[in-house]
């Protein structure tokens, strides 16, 4: 996963990243898990414990899709130390957290968590464009990215209202619209089952 964020968002930079340990409520992300965008209603939370980070520093949470056409940046807080609660006042909330919305019959969508670690305050004065792209945030703001982690989300009924409300945009106006094919449930089933047997061989 980290030679894959080197490769498409390092811009030639060889970042030596951990696996970032995040999960919504009991559901982990890792290693590509899907995630409904209804599950994924609220910001994840991080399990600071497993992360080698300086206390000295401080870091920023982003999460980014590259798939999302209509919104790329989800999620931004920015001036977090490690083991901080990011809904702390010291926190600040470059972009508030929007759910996933991938849309109707275009498949999964990638949601990539990444930590970084910050030289010095993240202070912006002018809302950042939702579809900018990571690797000009991270030159801009001189950021280094540590840690990573990602799942993937298709389609569910929360993405209509997700689009209108966070985003002011009717779900109507996309025409991609199809039924599910019957390879793609299949290779859910599929995904879902060899997850299952992953967790289980570790218990």
């Amino acid at each position: 996963l980290s030679s894959g964020i080197n490769a498409e968002y390092g811009g030639g930079n060889d970042y030596r990243m951990f696996p970032l340990s995040a999960c919504f409520d009991d559901k982990q992300i890792d290693f590509g898990t899907i995630v409904t965008p209804s599950a994924a209603g609220k910001p994840p939370q991080v399990d600071w414990d497993k992360i080698p980070g300086n206390p000295d520093k401080k870091y920023s949470l982003l999460l980014y899709s590259p798939d999302c056409s209509n919104c790329k940046v989800h999620w931004w807080a920015a001036n977090v130390r490690i083991g901080e609660d990011v809904t702390h006042d010291d926190v600040t909330q470059v972009h508030n957290y929007t759910p996933p919305v991938p849309l109707k019959g275009t498949g999964f969508y990638r949601y990539v968590l990444v930590l970084l670690e910050q030289l010095s305050d993240v202070e912006v004065e002018e809302p950042v464009d939702r579809i900018s792209e990571l690797t000009g945030l991270i030159d801009q703001h001189s950021l280094t990215p540590v840690g990573v982690s990602f799942f993937q989300s298709s389609w569910d009924n929360s993405v209509g209202r997700t689009l209108a409300e966070k985003l002011n945009l009717d779900e109507k106006q996309f025409v991609a619209e199809r039924p599910k094919l019957s390879a793609e449930f299949y290779a859910e089933e599929l995904f879902l089952r060899k997850e299952w047997e992953m967790k289980t061989d570790f218990m």
